[in-house]
């Protein structure tokens, strides 16, 4: 961390507790999205702006550099101590290895509308949810883009997303367990393979391109979580989805 960034950091420290905040990281942009309601039970006025402040600050720093290398055991990209035996601890978590499930949530970041129109990225974001079923709850998320991330994504939620969009049980289920096998075993795995193993399946061409477009290999969407924990910092938490 910057020398510049540390003060204001420090002095919002008192203002944490523990909470988790989704953020869109668009190549060098940061788009920040408001905090939950579900936190102002934690906090007062002042409080929450300390939050926002110290997770912009973060990000701010952070949004050119690249993310995934800075990522390390536990998720954790970086730790502070101070005085009182305090530690704050962020970590930086992929949330794009979970599936949109709610149509109205959709952010239009990946894929691009010129792939797949708005009006069809819901309805596949729909049928996902159906798709998942039960497991909706665990493997899907209320909001960011459609595209899944490819090589880190469950296989449910992989088999899911394809059906979505296939809408062909039979089909999408051998294009999602053949993709699996390679994933598992083609450290590049590309658009090019991923569209030259939906051609081997006998998937359309017009489709093979929006299905290429909802699994990624370059996530965007990611949680940030930042703990402080020691003497007088609380055992209280806040997730915000």
């Amino acid at each position: 961390m910057r020398r510049a960034f540390v003060m204001p950091v420090v002095i919002l420290l008192a203002l944490i507790v523990s909470l988790t905040v989704t953020v869109m990281l668009n190549r060098n942009t940061v788009r920040r999205y408001d905090v939950d309601t579900g936190l102002l039970s934690y906090v007062e006025g002042h409080r929450e702006r300390g939050i926002r402040e110290i997770i912009a600050i973060w990000l701010q720093f952070s949004a050119k550099q690249d993310l995934e290398a800075l990522i390390g055991r536990n998720d954790v990209v970086f730790t502070l101590d101070y005085s009182g035996g305090r530690r704050l601890t962020v970590s930086l978590i992929n949330d794009q290895t979970t599936a949109l499930t709610d149509p109205q949530g959709l952010i239009p970041s990946q894929p691009s509308v010129e792939v797949i129109d708005l009006e069809t990225q819901r309805a596949i974001a729909t049928r996902t949810r159906q798709a998942l079923g039960s497991a909706a709850e665990l493997f899907g998320r209320d909001s960011g883009p459609l595209a899944i991330d490819v090589v880190h994504a469950p296989a449910d939620v992989l088999h899911a997303i394809t059906l979505a969009l296939l809408q062909d049980p039979e089909q999408a289920s051998a294009y999602a367990s053949r993709l699996e096998d390679l994933r598992d075993t083609s450290p590049d795995l590309d658009r090019s393979a991923m569209l030259n193993l939906a051609d081997d399946v006998g998937i359309e061409i017009a489709i093979q391109t929006q299905l290429v477009a909802m699994l990624t290999t370059t996530p965007t969407l990611w949680r940030v979580r930042a703990e402080l924990t020691g003497p007088r910092s609380g055992d209280r938490h806040a997730t915000i989805a």
